[in-house]
């Protein structure tokens, strides 16, 4: 008997879940659906720190599909794209197929990623707050796709890098940090995040490891109180944004020895293979008069 979807038994389904039982019911014609076990072959990837991940692990001719976000290596900018990190469209993603569904955790995706398993799509879900989020997405993704011991060279790689880093800024003084995301409201970043442990392995003192969220947001009086060496801008606005921000705080350090650095560091902000990277970056900012001494 053919496959005609448009004689299936008509349902109350809102517009999403008709759009989504349409690509089903395509899918189901063109072939079988994707074994939810086994090795996987299409992947999708909804965070670019797990694109890179995939990537690394050299399984990037399996990605068919990535979010807009995905953009590092350069071969994941010439995947289609499948939706926002924050707002994946579950229709194209089950239009490409996937096998496999790698996705970190937020409020924006969760209602698609539920949607996605309940379509009967293989999903899997890491965290990317912390390095031992890192370690541990690594080894899970490793596994799904087959090559644990290419996982654990790439965990064994990072730690070499963020050691090295270590070791560089073991002897130097450590800084009073500020590192900030956001320029008004004026966001920073807090502690038990990936950018506080990059700070001190950097030998960097988050002056808001203790401001109460992983990015809280803070008045500019408690940027005096807290008095920072160093004030890294590492917020999405301009450099001259984030110099008028604190010009008027002549009192505070950073700002009275003129060190208030720009930092543009994709790197600072996924929980990836190259947080070594981001580490030696954040090392050279925090220790810039030490250079090549």
């Amino acid at each position: 008997m053919g496959c005609d979807p448009a004689r299936r038994r008509p349902s109350r389904l809102g517009a999403t879940g008709l759009a989504v039982a349409a690509v089903l019911g395509i899918a189901a014609c063109d072939s079988a659906p994707p074994s939810r076990g086994g090795r996987p072959d299409r992947i999708v990837v909804l965070a670019p720190s797990l694109t890179e991940v995939v990537y690394g692990l050299g399984e990037g001719d399996r990605v068919v599909g990535v979010c807009a976000q995905c953009d590092y290596p350069e071969a994941a900018a010439r995947v289609p794209r499948v939706g926002g990190y924050l707002t994946p469209s579950v229709e194209v993603i089950l239009g490409v197929r996937p096998d496999l569904v790698l996705v970190v955790p937020s409020p924006g995706n969760r209602e698609a990623v539920r949607t996605l398993e309940r379509a009967g799509v293989r999903v899997l879900v890491t965290a990317d707050r912390t390095l031992d989020d890192l370690w541990g997405a690594i080894a899970a993704i490793a596994d799904a796709l087959g090559v644990p011991d290419r996982g654990r060279a790439m965990t064994a790689r990072i730690q070499g890098d963020l050691e090295a880093v270590r070791t560089q800024v073991a002897r130097l003084p450590p800084r009073r940090v500020l590192l900030v995301v956001g320029h008004r409201p004026l966001i920073v970043a807090g502690g038990g995040t990936l950018q506080d442990e990059l700070l001190r392995i950097a030998g960097g003192v988050n002056v808001m490891a203790d401001a109460g969220s992983a990015f809280p947001q803070v008045p500019l009086e408690l940027v005096v109180a807290r008095a920072p060496d160093v004030i890294l801008d590492a917020a999405m606005g301009t450099e001259a944004g984030g110099q008028e921000l604190f010009a008027s705080l002549t009192t505070v350090p950073a700002v009275r020895d003129g060190r208030i650095v720009p930092l543009a560091s994709d790197q600072l902000f996924r929980a990836g293979p190259r947080v070594g990277e981001a580490a030696a970056l954040l090392a050279e900012a925090l220790h810039a008069e030490t250079a090549g001494s």
